[in-house]
């Protein structure tokens, strides 16, 4: 398995300014040398010794990542603003998959903002399978679509080949993979993802606030928490952002170490950005859980952030 990141901004999507443009590129040349600019060797060496938050940006879009179990076979979960950059990479895959399989984590705008905008939703000769523990799926999705709303309806314009899935509790199975999803703590409810395929397991879990109940050793918890080789967690505040925002539904970045460490988690990406946090800011707090992580457990956790556009083997 290995999976995409294409949008981990949170609440809304988060615009690269020309005056944050500006800034970086101000701060770039600052840190130029004589000695950087004397051959094309130099040159190369002191870009990739920049900080990745100068050298790009961390995300944009808002909620969506691709989890390929092998060529060809996929998952897509959330359907934020990335998706539409993940439709558009699947043109130039050869040949383009002729079916797809979308979870959503839940219904709040930037997880499903960019489904409107998902080509081939209107494609006829792809099928699309959505699925959701909760019951209405269809009314869910097609009715942010309807007027004035958006200019064109789903019933009207998509493809007739959409079916749409409520899960049981046992979760399913596609593809030879088991997929199991989880109630979250979070406004208006919300569930994560626990993948198994190939002897890997992958763990989806944003928008949620890790309570203490998170953390006891229950067979129930274990079966969903313990061991992922992935574990992609909401991290969108500091530890005194959390506390002053408590019950809106976010985690801190030191919160979700500790969660990472207590269910033996060997990789933590770090998801849900803050959207008023700017690549630096991002970097920091980065840093300060690395560093947290350092002194936890050994420091055996490797901790993350969830970037645009990176791929990663599970």
């Amino acid at each position: 398995m290995r999976f995409t990141v294409w949008g981990s901004r949170g609440s809304h999507p988060t615009t690269l300014t020309p005056a944050a443009i500006q800034s970086k590129i101000a701060t770039v040349v600052q840190r130029i040398r004589p000695v950087d600019l004397e051959s094309p060797t130099s040159r190369e060496r002191f870009l990739a010794s920049l900080p990745d938050w100068l050298f790009g940006t961390t995300s944009g879009n808002t909620s969506c990542v691709q989890l390929e179990l092998d060529r060809g076979r996929q998952l897509v979960f959330d359907a934020g603003s990335g998706i539409i950059e993940f439709g558009k990479s699947q043109l130039r895959s050869d040949p383009p998959p002729q079916e797809y399989h979308v979870f959503f984590t839940h219904f709040h705008y930037d997880h499903l903002q960019g489904l409107p905008f998902f080509g081939q939703a209107y494609n006829p000769n792809i099928t699309i399978h959505f699925y959701s523990p909760l019951e209405g799926l269809r009314e869910k999705l097609s009715g942010h679509m309807n007027h004035p709303y958006f200019p064109i309806t789903m019933e009207e314009k998509m493809s007739p080949r959409l079916h749409f899935h409520t899960l049981g509790p046992e979760g399913v199975e596609i593809y030879g993979a088991r997929i199991l999803w989880r109630e979250l703590n979070h406004p208006g409810r919300a569930f994560g993802y626990r993948v198994e395929y190939g002897g890997k397991a992958f763990g989806y879990i944003t928008d949620v606030e890790l309570q203490e109940r998170d953390f006891e050793k229950t067979a129930e918890n274990g079966r969903f928490f313990q061991g992922l080789d992935v574990m992609i967690l909401d991290a969108q505040y500091t530890l005194d952002e959390a506390i002053d925002k408590y019950n809106w539904g976010h985690s801190s970045f030191s919160l979700g170490v500790d969660f990472a460490v207590s269910w033996q988690t060997e990789r933590l990406f770090l998801f849900h950005h803050e959207p008023f946090y700017d690549d630096r800011k991002l970097e920091h707090n980065l840093r300060a859980a690395r560093r947290y992580a350092q002194g936890t457990d050994g420091g055996k956790l490797q901790v993350y952030l969830a970037r645009e556009g990176i791929t990663v083997d599970v």
